[in-house]
């Protein structure tokens, strides 16, 4: 299953799309999309609330709190459990003061196996 969001964050604006998880997955990719013209003023955070609000990044950035880019497709490889309630989001935040910026992320989502199946990927890996 894959999931898309998508939009256009006004001038030094900030956006959150989000969804619940209807069943237990492992979320095995994330594609930022950038479009041309943001410069890295369009910063992209992909996280998964649990139940009790925490959020945790799906993709770790060093030197950065966010994914940036322009004109840029990056795919990332990811194995995330996550649980039936949980919210998959993202937070795209503009730091232009003048122009708006679209942006499209696709989280893939593998439901055979539910949590377990980025565990049992890697366990299988190591032997």
């Amino acid at each position: 299953m894959s999931r898309r969001f998508s939009g256009t964050v006004n001038a030094d604006d900030q956006e959150t799309e989000t969804f619940a998880v209807k069943q237990d997955a492992t979320i095995e990719q994330v594609t930022v999309r950038f479009y041309q013209g943001p410069r890295l003023d369009l910063e992209v955070f992909p996280f998964v609330e649990d139940e009790e609000g925490r959020r945790r990044s799906l993709i770790e950035v060093y030197g950065r709190d966010a994914i940036v880019g322009d004109n840029d497709i990056f795919p990332f490889a990811v194995s995330e459990p996550v649980r039936r309630e949980d919210v998959v989001g993202v937070e795209v935040t503009n730091n232009d003061t003048e122009h708006a910026y679209a942006y499209t992320v696709d989280v893939t989502l593998e439901r055979e196996g539910g949590v377990s199946r980025g565990v049992l990927s890697y366990i299988k890996g190591v032997f």
